[in-house]
């Protein structure tokens, strides 16, 4: 099979990547490994489903986005979504929980002025798989093997259990580096600095857990609470209302301040920890939520590797290089929020996988179609080397 660009990986850049391309009327394939579109954006409705475009929607990976991150702002508004975007919710007191007390109206840690989407981040998915023909989209689909034969690149992929080929001028990973070091095979392999290079970078949220709890009421919010919190006691340390722009079912939501090794070793115990703590934060009422649902991304074969068990404590600086070199005839392309180096450290951000795929974009129309970009060659920017 062949085609002109390959996308390994639909998440949102992968996603955004073939968006652009089917208007810009390129010939393309997007392959995803889950039998879902969306990578880390997933979003549950209130049975713990994925939500569907009228079915709740809270948010289980990545949640906000922020004024002033403009390529996010541009994609709502041309997805026609505005309607959908809305504030964190922030009014009332945040807590911060300490082995000794809990001390009410802490500054500092709240996540009020961000946006959300009604319906969780899932609508953007949605809306980008809507604008692409159905045959260009392959689920189920892994790539194993990356080949540069003659000056295009074979991919070696497995497909509902079987065996293919599909033969592209220019393949864009959009996933995460670790991941492609630990599931791809390359031949020409790449340098030994380059792999140590992408297997050093960290892969955003795969480190994590997160809980979310529903309840009836939003009895934090009758308390004068916002549902901001930050805990150095746990098992969540870091808590925030998840709940609907309007009406309920009310929610919160909160990030394990365990390891994912603790976190498998604890099992069964994670869940009713965490409501004690949310009882012990919110009231009596906390204790009895309708439903509890767990997203363990470090448990996610097809978002974290070995590498990726250890939370991060901190925001990585923009990592993967600029440069290539020429031993993949500059043929493979890096997306996704990973590959996000723009100086306004947006990698690991929803702004970031947008801002991998533009770029990935540029390099594809110089490649393509260098007579209107005036440029014979692809972009160095994020190429592998």
């Amino acid at each position: 099979m062949d085609t002109k660009v390959l996308i390994i990986g639909g998440g949102l850049s992968g996603l955004h990547c073939a968006y652009r391309l089917s208007k810009l009327k390129v010939d393309f394939l997007l392959m995803e490994g889950r039998g879902r579109l969306g990578g880390r954006i997933l979003s549950y409705d209130h049975e713990g489903n994925p939500a569907g475009r009228h079915s709740g929607g809270y948010d289980m990976g990545p949640t906000w986005f922020w004024p002033g991150q403009t390529r996010m702002e541009n994609l709502v508004r041309e997805l026609d979504l505005v309607d959908k975007v809305f504030l964190q919710f922030g009014a009332g007191d945040s807590l911060y929980e300490d082995g000794n007390s809990i001390q009410r109206g802490i500054p500092g840690f709240s996540m009020a002025g961000s946006y959300r989407v009604s319906g969780g981040l899932q609508q953007i998915v949605l809306a980008l798989q809507d604008n692409l023909p159905a045959e260009t989209v392959y689920r189920d689909a892994q790539a194993t093997r990356l080949n540069l034969e003659s000056g295009s690149v074979v991919a070696e992929c497995r497909r509902n259990g079987e065996l293919m080929e599909i033969r592209s001028e220019l393949t864009v990973l959009a996933l995460p580096p670790r991941l492609a070091m630990q599931s791809i095979e390359f031949a020409p392999a790449l340098a030994a600095d380059r792999v140590a290079e992408f297997r050093a970078i960290p892969t955003c949220m795969a480190g994590h857990a997160k809980l979310l709890a529903i309840y009836d009421q939003p009895f934090w919010r009758e308390r004068g609470f916002s549902g901001d919190v930050i805990s150095q006691t746990g098992p969540l340390r870091e808590i925030h209302d998840a709940s609907p722009e309007v009406g309920g079912p009310y929610a919160l939501f909160g990030f394990f301040g365990v390891s994912a090794k603790q976190r498998q070793q604890r099992g069964s115990e994670m869940i009713p920890a965490a409501i004690d703590q949310l009882t012990r934060l919110f009231g009596n009422e906390a204790q009895s939520p309708a439903s509890v649902f767990i997203k363990d991304w470090a448990e996610d074969r097809h978002t974290a590797t070995d590498g990726d068990r250890e939370m991060l404590n901190f925001h990585p600086a923009p990592a993967l290089r600029r440069s290539a070199e020429p031993e993949w005839d500059r043929r493979v392309l890096w997306a996704g929020s990973e590959a996000s180096n723009s100086a306004e450290r947006v990698n690991g951000f929803l702004e970031g996988a947008i801002e991998s795929s533009e770029r990935v974009i540029a390099a594809i129309e110089s490649h393509l179609m260098p007579e209107t970009t005036g440029y014979a060659g692809v972009n160095n920017q994020g190429i592998a080397e």
